[in-house]
């Protein structure tokens, strides 16, 4: 009965040790699944942490990307293009976005424009290219309070009435000398010339007009014949 016994609770013990192992094991998987788990989600959430305005040149045109985080109610992601068909209190609506693990892409309507880029590790850049016409490489950088680009320029602004409800934005850097006017195209704005004009006002009085259509100035249904858009520049009316 004795013998009996012993082999009994060695039986016993054994199971206890093997059920033992095996939870040890478990625990040991578990520990690494859930360390596995929380370092790739840490990768994503950085990935995906996007949600800033995003700044970055291509050529001599500047862009800036403004995303809020999803709910937050901070509207939808715009696109502000500096020199070209809005000015820095305007943005264009970007019409799609998404963003898989480390992979952004977005696009607008007006312009038909797209970009495709990839994130950093860090989250500090998205390095990518530019489509509105021939590609362009553009990186884009995360703005801070100290980076953020400013309307530096040293500029006045004013509108002028140039027809029935038309005002243009116009720019007047000032100087010495005959007025000198800077006449934006292509779209652009006279922002254009925020870094140029300036280099021209120790000879001339420096002045650039934004077209009707673009920008801060009016946006009416027409008057965009040569003609008229000539009448504007001479003052309208």
């Amino acid at each position: 009965m004795q013998s009996t016994g012993r082999a009994f609770q060695g039986t016993i013990e054994k199971k206890r040790k093997i059920r033992s192992a095996k939870g040890d094991s478990w625990m040991k998987n578990m520990t690494l699944w859930i360390a596995a788990f929380a370092t790739l989600s840490s990768g994503l959430l950085r990935a995906q942490d996007i949600a800033v305005d995003w700044q970055g040149e291509a050529g001599r045109y500047r862009y800036v990307l403004h995303v809020t985080k999803p709910g937050s109610g901070g509207g939808n992601p715009t696109l502000t293009m500096i020199d070209q068909h809005l000015d820095w209190e305007g943005a264009l609506p970007v019409t799609s976005l998404s963003l898989e693990s480390s992979k952004l892409k977005f696009s607008t309507e007006d312009p038909d424009a797209s970009y495709e880029g990839e994130v950093s590790a860090d989250g500090t850049s998205i390095a990518g290219t530019w489509r509105q016409g021939p590609p362009q490489k553009l990186q884009f950088v995360r703005a801070t309070n100290e980076t953020e680009w400013r309307d530096e320029s040293p500029h006045s602004v004013q509108f002028i009435n140039v027809d029935h409800l038309v005002k243009l934005e116009v720019l007047d850097w000032g100087g010495s000398g005959r007025p000198l006017v800077l006449l934006s195209g292509l779209g652009n704005t006279a922002h254009i010339f925020d870094q140029f004009a300036p280099k021209l006002t120790a000879t001339y009085h420096v002045y650039g007009i934004t077209r009707r259509g673009f920008g801060e100035s009016s946006h009416p249904r027409s008057g965009y014949m040569a003609d008229r858009l000539g009448d504007d520049c001479a003052g309208g009316h």
